[in-house]
């Protein structure tokens, strides 16, 4: 699971703690007003939430996700069955919630199995017709807003040319980038350099400690080029741990100095996880005349040498 970024965990465990303080805030005001009975439901949901608030603070999880359904929909039972606070705004409700809380397709799903069991505890008899087709236009209308997100990130998703990732530009636009960088040189008889960055410990990271780890080692590597590159200087993403430098109007002699910096930049990085990060690094450069068909296919080689080239040990 891919996660969310740091604004999004914030504020999400700010919405656990408000719900965790409701609940027993709840709980206390049964007690204050001497509804023992009542005080259990809340005082363990509250509980509940407080769980939920530790998982949420570690990383991303969809058993959270399914807690916090969990505890809402306990939360309406006992405000509208058990103290017999029935009002029709609450059949609404946990629909909304579900979709709020879960991915739209999985919320879909599981909102049309709840939406008759729902019903029939509230109703405490079989739903009528109207009731349900009220549920049905409200799922429809509410499920357009997750419909349109969806469409509007899979538009950005294809418009972007930011990897998903990081801050480098996703292969299509990269392979685009470098054709127009190509062109340029041929036509004004320049230079062209192109790093090959090789991130060996990505894929391990990745299936070891998650994906925390690996966007740690993609964002210190984006950090280096950015510090340590110039403003035109194009960082891609060739494959999953393959990053293609180009610097336009480059000897090589200067990219052989850009190598040795981030490599020095990136030594120096130590992650609690895997220990010191190891940057692979190979110069390819363009020759005089030479077709794009070939120098594209040169490119693509010696990033499959770098790639299969086993890393030394002691390194994970």
């Amino acid at each position: 699971m891919i996660e969310p970024p740091q604004w999004v965990r914030s504020w999400r465990v700010c919405a656990d703690v408000m719900g965790t303080l409701l609940l027993a805030s709840l709980a206390l005001w049964h007690y204050l007003l001497g509804q023992y009975e009542s005080i259990l439901l809340p005082a363990s949901l509250s509980c509940l939430m407080a769980v939920i608030t530790v998982f949420d603070t570690r990383r991303a999880s969809r058993v959270s996700n399914y807690l916090l359904l969990l505890c809402g929909c306990l939360a309406l039972y006992d405000q509208t069955v058990l103290q017999a606070s029935f009002d029709a705004f609450w059949i609404s409700v946990p629909i909304t919630l579900i979709l709020l809380v879960l991915p739209f397709g999985p919320a879909l799903v599981l909102a049309l199995a709840v939406m008759p069991i729902w019903l029939m505890v509230v109703g405490q008899s079989s739903p009528s017709l109207d009731q349900i087709k009220f549920l049905l236009t409200f799922l429809a209308v509410t499920s357009l807003a997750g419909w349109e997100y969806l469409r509007q990130r899979d538009l950005n998703r294809a418009t972007d040319p930011s990897d998903v990732d990081c801050d480098a530009i996703n292969r299509a636009t990269l392979h685009e980038r470098l054709n127009g960088e190509f062109e340029r040189a041929q036509h004004l008889d320049q230079r062209l350099a192109v790093v090959i960055l090789h991130l060996p410990q990505l894929e391990i990271a990745s299936e070891q400690y998650g994906s925390r780890t690996q966007l740690t080692q993609l964002d210190q590597l984006c950090q280096a080029v950015r510090l340590h590159c110039r403003d035109h200087d194009i960082l891609g993403r060739e494959s999953h741990d393959t990053f293609w430098l180009v610097l336009p109007n480059t000897t090589e002699s200067g990219a052989m100095l850009v190598i040795k910096r981030l490599e020095q930049a990136l030594s120096e990085v130590r992650l609690s996880d895997i220990g010191p990060l190891t940057l692979r690094s190979r110069l390819c450069a363009l020759n005089a005349k030479e077709p794009w068909q070939h120098f594209e296919q040169r490119l693509a080689r010696r990033s499959e040498a770098l790639a299969v080239t086993p890393l030394p040990p002691g390194r994970s």
